[in-house]
């Protein structure tokens, strides 16, 4: 079961880099401008996606950068970078309800993936599976979305004196520290790496 799965995905990712790949060939055009669309909760997420955006600008890629919540007008960009939270294995709903109301326009442009959360300071096979898992949901049931281009995984931080009392309980059930492990040097190459396969 478990091979046949793997062969699924495998022929899934082929399928979905050929498709943009083609679009891109088909198009003969680089990418003009980049929206870096982003949900976050506690301001992390945030951090990151304006740490990206300032990366592509400073290689001479236009970027913008806008939170999910303003709705951003996809009509003046060629490429999209998302990037998301992950609290308890879970993403939040804002981001994927942003994507399915334009899903038509960004399985036709370039679409790169990034999450963000804490467990991602534990690089240990069992954290980076259960990343993969969340990126899977990340990509918001779109095989084709996020196809071609590397996926972003990135830690996050928790500030024990900004959540509210719920989650501070849990965080303490959980035996979760609090601190910041978020690496912008770490971002900032991510995201010369995505610029140099939009350019």
């Amino acid at each position: 079961m478990h091979a046949r799965s793997s062969r699924r995905s495998q022929e899934i990712d082929r399928s979905s880099r050929t498709h943009w790949w083609g679009l891109m060939r088909g198009r003969g055009a680089a990418v003009s401008r980049v929206l870096v669309v982003f949900d976050t909760k506690f301001g992390a997420t945030r951090d990151i996606a304006e740490e990206i955006g300032r990366s592509l600008r400073g290689v001479g890629l236009p970027a913008d950068v806008e939170a999910v919540a303003a709705a951003p007008d996809l009509s003046k960009y060629s490429a999209v970078v998302l990037g998301a939270p992950v609290f308890g294995g879970k993403l939040e709903p804002p981001l994927c309800d942003w994507v399915h109301e334009h899903l038509a326009t960004l399985e036709n442009m370039p679409t790169a993936v990034f999450v963000v959360g804490a467990s991602v300071r534990d690089d240990t096979p069992e954290a980076r599976e259960a990343l993969d898992r969340v990126m899977d949901s990340a990509l918001c049931g779109s095989e084709h979305l996020g196809a071609g281009l590397p996926r972003g995984r990135f830690a996050g931080r928790i500030d024990a004196d900004k959540l509210p009392a719920p989650m501070r309980f849990m965080l303490h059930m959980a035996k979760l520290p609090a601190g910041d492990w978020v690496d912008l040097d770490e971002v900032h190459a991510w995201a010369i790496g995505i610029a140099s396969r939009l350019t």
